[in-house]
This record gives structure tokens, sequence and C-alpha cells, in this order.
């Protein structure tokens, strides 16, 4: 049966699919991207299919959620963005939630790509998917 909240949910994850295919496609240096839920669940992704959408949708949840412990605990104010920079390129995760929705864009990056150049595509992305979710 489908329901109002299916049918809500399916436009969310169209609206998230064709912003994160549009970020990976126009960014050389990025290689792929996951919208997450705060519980781990992939609301769209654009990965290579070496990487396990549903692992890493888990973990970036995780990771949010660790993130936010941190900030709050040290008395920083609430966590928007994480960096991880390893050997062969970035995981960026930023905040992508409107209202009682809460979402998590992560995002894969090579070397190529500078933290600068990185950090712009990303919130870049974000900020074109909360205006369309909020209907501006």
């Amino acid at each position: 049966m489908n329901t109002i909240a299916d049918k809500d949910y399916a436009a969310e994850a169209a609206v998230c699919q064709r912003h994160v295919d549009s970020l990976v496609a126009t960014h050389t240096g990025i290689r792929g991207a996951v919208i997450a839920t705060t519980d781990g669940f992939e609301i769209a992704a654009h990965v290579d299919s070496s990487v396990s959408v549903a692992k890493l949708a888990a973990m970036v949840s995780s990771l949010s959620a660790l993130s936010e412990a941190v900030s709050r605990e040290s008395k920083i104010g609430s966590s928007r963005d994480l960096m991880i920079d390893a050997e062969s390129g970035r995981l960026l995760l930023v905040d992508a939630s409107t209202g009682a929705r809460k979402r998590v864009l992560a995002v894969l990056c090579d070397n190529r790509e500078t933290l600068g150049q990185a950090l712009w595509a990303v919130r870049s992305c974000r900020e074109a998917i909360l205006r369309e979710l909020e209907g501006h």
C-alpha cells in the first residue's frame, strides 16, 4: 500500500539522488557520495561498486553521532561537519537535516580534490538539497 509517507520518502530520495549524482559527475576528485539517515539507512548513493552502501551508511550514522557527542561534551556547540583525512583521500560528513528529518551527506574524495574545493562542493550540494526539500 502506498501511503503519504512512502510518497514523501520517494520524493525526498529522488531529490537527494539527483544532487548526489550531479556532485559526483561534476567533480573529478569526488569518488562517491551517500546520503544516510542518522539511524544508518541509505537515502541516496552514487559510489563505486566496491563500496558497500549499507555498511557506509551505517558507519556514517555512527560517526555523525560520535561527532555530535564529542561536540556537546567539549561545549563547542552542535556538530555540523566531520572530516577524515586518510592516505588516499578524505571522507567528509556534513549535516543535511531539515526539521525532524535527520540526514548526513558523506562524500568520498581522492587527493586530486583539495580540501577547500571539496568543502565548497559538498556544502553547495547540501544547500541545494535543503533548498529543494524545504521548497525554497
